[in-house]
């Protein structure tokens, strides 16, 4: 099982860790649009790094 966390609490698990990163994708878009729009590339890359250590450390 696969499973990411979100800073605000919203949680998602699957088996298919694709599923996962897509539904995380999907929360962070609708709920945190504006943020995002806020981030450089830099942030965004440091995000993606953290969330793939975090996989990686549940794997």
């Amino acid at each position: 099982m696969t499973t990411l966390s979100c800073n605000c609490g919203f949680s998602v698990t699957d088996e298919n860790k694709y599923k996962v990163e897509a539904e995380m994708w999907h929360h962070a878009i609708h709920e945190h649009g504006e943020m995002l729009k806020s981030m450089s590339v830099e942030m965004l890359e440091q995000w993606l790094v953290n969330k793939d250590e975090q996989l990686k450390a549940r794997a």
